[in-house]
């Protein structure tokens, strides 16, 4: 009996440190709980670049300065009131009215401007055309064809693929061009974020812009003059929906060649210290595939860095008929560039 008493005690004992033991467990148990934090924002970069490089005209330069010869004067003299060397188009298919496009070299159409869009975003181009009139002027055309049996005066605007006649009121060309968006980038600069171009962007959307003319082979007063073409243009970012226009060209940053079917031949947008080491023309004539080389060619006359030159009479002459021409210019480096011109 006094066994089992203390086997009973040393039970009880027993129950109630194990039960001691969960008490305490249950007292430090939580049943809710909480934590905060501070937030932070990375900030705003506004991922938007709205740049048009609209046409840029040198200092003294005219490029949609023109001559009106009715009476077609120049041809009939072959040019002889002018410098020997000096370039007019072919007479078949000759309009009468010539553009400046290179030294002592004109074409019945001007050298074309360009508008490049650098943007990331589309951009709308308004170009505006009107005339200054004279007491004296000769008449505007209405249309692409002047009179034949008046002397009427007929320019155009062109701008992409659309050409506007140009009247003495004010005519409105709108293009909306589309912008580069991934010619850009988000970037970290002094520790901020920046939205910038990419170091290899070279390829945008650019306008061209040119203006062309004709004049009606018809005797006129010898006080005639030709009335002043003013050209302007402006741009804004263009609103939500418009549609980018399809006549658009890609401009490339770097060197670029000009070549036109009165033989001017212009290399632009050399990097410092590059160079033109030759230019040759391919063509095809009777049949034959032919190359030449044009930087010694007596034919052509070039300036003192090779990066204008013209080809005389012999030359244009020479060409009619072959069709498209392929000029080749090789610059230092061994850096290629070509351009094409119908004859």
């Amino acid at each position: 009996m006094q066994k089992m008493k203390k086997g009973i005690a040393v039970a009880l004992t027993a129950t109630m440190a194990l039960g001691g033991t969960f008490t305490a467990y249950a007292a430090d148990t939580a049943t809710t709980g909480s934590t905060s934090g501070s937030g932070t924002s990375e900030g705003h970069v506004e991922q938007e670049v709205l740049n048009m490089v609209l046409p840029t005209v040198d200092s003294g330069s005219t490029p949609f300065a023109y001559i009106m010869d009715p009476e077609r004067l120049i041809q009939g003299t072959d040019g002889n009131k002018y410098a020997e060397g000096t370039v007019f188009p072919a007479k078949d298919g000759d309009t009468g009215v010539y553009f400046l496009t290179a030294a002592n070299t004109y074409a019945n159409t001007s050298n074309t401007l360009q508008a490049i869009n650098k943007s990331s975003c589309d951009v709308t181009l308004t170009v505006d055309v009107e005339t200054t009139a004279g007491t004296k002027d000769i008449t505007l055309a209405t249309s692409s064809t002047p009179s034949e049996t008046a002397a009427e005066l007929y320019l155009g605007l062109k701008v992409g693929n659309d050409t506007t006649t140009v009247k003495s009121d004010k005519q409105t060309v709108t293009k909306t061009v589309a912008g580069s968006p991934t010619n850009f980038e988000i970037a970290v600069k002094n520790g901020a974020y920046v939205y910038q171009e990419k170091a290899d962007a070279t390829t945008w959307k650019a306008m061209n812009i040119s203006m062309t003319g004709a004049v009606s082979k018809k005797e006129i007063a010898s006080d005639t003059t030709a009335p002043t073409v003013n050209v302007t243009w402006s741009y804004a970012k263009a609103a939500d929906g418009a549609t980018a226009a399809t006549d658009a060209v890609d401009y490339v940053a770097g060197p670029s060649v000009a070549f036109t079917s009165a033989g001017a031949i212009t290399v632009s947008g050399l990097a410092s210290g590059q160079t033109v080491t030759s230019v040759s023309i391919a063509y095809t004539k009777d049949g034959s595939q032919q190359t030449e080389e044009l930087i010694n060619n007596p034919n052509v006359t070039w300036n003192a860095d090779k990066t204008s030159g013209t080809m005389n009479s012999n030359w244009t002459d020479y060409l009619q008929g072959c069709g498209s021409v392929t000029l080749t210019v090789t610059l230092s480096g061994n850096v290629t560039k070509t351009a094409s011109a119908t004859f």
